[in-house]
């Protein structure tokens, strides 16, 4: 009896699979084209206000000789000023009514997968094709970078410029959205956890969801344009979102020890933050699994080096000339990395 309620509980969730699929790619769109009008219309507002107070200006610059000698001086001077003040209070005001759009737009995305899913909340695999919609919905908002605006026919010549411009005005835009849907993302698949603590899958994913959002926060500390003090926020959100990745890995570990995937993926979080000698552990467990692969084991030698463990990075580099390894000289450019570091440390 249980087997047999178990599979029927499974065709069920696969033709829900189907329609929820279907309803997603929808989904998508029309969240992508609400999105699209929010900074569209933010645009518009500015392009507007921007082109009246230019208009203003330029026609103050023109009858400024007329204008010296008359009364009209002061009442020009008066609507300039007040144009800079309107456009500066409205932008703010639309400013925090975007932010409140783009949730709002998450929200309605969140509430569409929900209604496209048959299977109720708490339910084996709601929350984790939740979780999956809004971290696609993420991969399909980086797509859109740079393609907000349509141009016509005739003014294609100008969409390369157009294009940038709109990545470099939209740019908060965009990480902004995206952070939402990732913390989205991330809470649906810990919702889905409390369900099913044990669900290898589950982890899986919320790794990855993880990982994406760590990715996010290190290409965003990279501009050139953040304050020191905004890129240090965003230093701890990715360090923390990191140490948040290597936890989920730890758990897939634990059920699947001799996966080459999971030490990996170990390995490559260790790597982004700067813990080598948790890194060269992982990749000394991935060479007994993988004894041929020759990037891993090229790899453990460069960590042996930087660690100061030189004689074990010798003997990495005498395996792979056996090997006939393509970069074995390479190896040899790490070599003393960790004592020339120490030497020009003192010197200062």
């Amino acid at each position: 009896m249980i087997d047999l309620m178990s599979k029927n509980e499974s065709e069920v969730f696969h033709l829900d699979r189907l329609f929820f699929q279907k309803e997603a790619g929808r989904n998508y769109q029309n969240t992508l084209k609400q999105f699209k009008k929010v900074l569209q219309n933010f645009a518009l507002f500015n392009l507007c206000l921007l082109t009246i107070l230019s208009v203003e200006l330029l026609l103050f610059a023109i009858l400024f000789a007329l204008l010296v000698k008359s009364s009209l001086l002061a009442l020009s001077l008066g609507s300039i000023f007040l144009s800079c003040f309107t456009y500066f209070v409205l932008f703010f005001y639309f400013q925090a009514k975007k932010s409140d759009q783009l949730t709002l737009i998450k929200d309605r995305f969140i509430t569409s997968c929900r209604q496209a899913m048959s299977v109720p909340i708490g339910a084996a695999e709601h929350h984790l094709s939740v979780a999956t919609a809004a971290l696609r919905l993420t991969k399909e908002v980086k797509n859109l970078e740079g393609h907000y605006y349509s141009l016509p026919k005739n003014l294609l010549v100008f969409a390369p410029l157009v294009n940038k411009l709109s990545c470099f005005l939209h740019k908060e835009d965009g990480f902004k959205f995206k952070e939402m849907l990732l913390y989205s993302s991330i809470s649906e698949h810990l919702e889905q956890i409390r369900h099913t603590p044990t669900d290898l899958e589950v982890h899986g994913s919320l790794a990855n969801a993880y990982s994406t959002l760590s990715t996010l926060y290190f290409q965003a500390k990279q501009s050139n344009l953040l304050s020191a003090a905004y890129k240090e926020i965003l230093e701890e959100k990715f360090t923390k979102c990191l140490n948040c990745t290597i936890e989920e890995y730890k758990i897939l570990n634990d059920y699947a020890p001799n996966d080459p995937w999971v030490h990996m993926q170990l390995a490559s979080s260790y790597r982004s933050l700067k813990m080598f000698e948790e890194e060269k552990i992982e990749h000394e467990l991935l060479i007994k699994l993988c004894p041929e692969d020759q990037n891993i084991l090229f790899r453990l030698g460069i960590l042996y080096f930087w660690l100061g463990q030189n004689a074990k990075g010798l003997q990495v580099y005498e395996v792979l000339v056996k090997r006939q390894f393509k970069q074995a000289d390479d190896l040899l450019a790490h070599y003393g990395a960790l004592q020339t570091q120490e030497l020009f440390e003192d010197s200062i």
